[in-house]
């Protein structure tokens, strides 16, 4: 029953968050909620005992590359 909790939580949030970055303005909220897109996919993984491709979700994606990626639109970001 828990686990049944869990993965409409994780899906309906990895959708909602999906679709903000879609329809968000921001690049910098763009890349946020697909940051956050990244740990409600790993959440899934992890609810399908896959531990280790949740890990690397999480190690690879949204603490390396996502976060370079927000760094390079933060640095060349203008405003208007």
């Amino acid at each position: 029953m828990l686990t049944t909790i869990l993965f409409v939580v994780f899906s309906i949030g990895a959708l909602a968050s999906a679709l903000g970055v879609v329809l968000s303005r921001s690049a910098i909220y763009s890349v946020l909620l697909l940051v956050l897109t990244m740990g409600m996919i790993s959440g899934l993984f992890i609810l399908l005992k896959a531990f280790l491709v949740a890990t690397i979700l999480i190690l690879v994606y949204a603490g390396a590359i996502l976060v370079l990626f927000l760094f390079v639109v933060m640095l060349v970001y203008y405003r208007k």
